[in-house]
């Protein structure tokens, strides 16, 4: 019987098992067999020791997705994806208050938008540090106003 394919968007239908069809597991092979350098682990991603026991009892308290309501498997940063989180602060802010649960699947569709947020983020950055470098030149190797990120998620436990 041939069912719809289960990637977010996707229009083809399928005999897999695995739930996706030939095209979208062929992209999903190759992004990650072709990818130039390879994904580093998730504790050099920031999840360390810390991170896996808040995200353990976060999910004992929570333990239904709060898109779709199914059970819940994930902890997911809610409005700072952790790539942006870890480049302001060096680690996770692990106040509750900015994590929700999902389920895998609603958390891959969301990871899409989470990296559009990154790719803007790193644009916005770059800019400001090819203009903030130009300034650097002008005034002798020395900023005329220091920069630092101001801290959006409370205090850090």
């Amino acid at each position: 019987m041939k069912r719809m394919c289960k990637t977010f968007g996707c229009p083809n239908v399928h005999n897999n098992k695995s739930g996706y069809c030939d095209d979208c597991t062929r992209k999903t092979a190759r992004s990650f067999t072709d990818s130039p350098d390879e994904r580093p682990s998730a504790h050099a991603r920031g999840y360390d020791n810390r991170w896996r026991v808040f995200s353990s009892k976060f999910l004992e308290t929570h333990k239904v997705c709060a898109i779709c309501g199914a059970p819940a498997t994930v902890t997911d940063h809610r409005d700072t994806p952790a790539e942006i989180m870890l480049d302001l602060y060096g680690r996770f802010d692990l106040n509750p208050d900015h994590y929700q649960a999902l389920c895998t699947s609603c958390n891959v569709r969301k990871g899409a938008e989470d990296r559009r947020k990154v790719e803007e983020y790193y644009a916005k950055k770059a800019e400001r540090e090819k203009t903030r470098g130009e300034g650097e030149k002008m005034h002798s190797g020395r900023a005329t106003a220091t920069i630092s990120p101001i801290n959006t998620h409370g205090d850090f436990t």
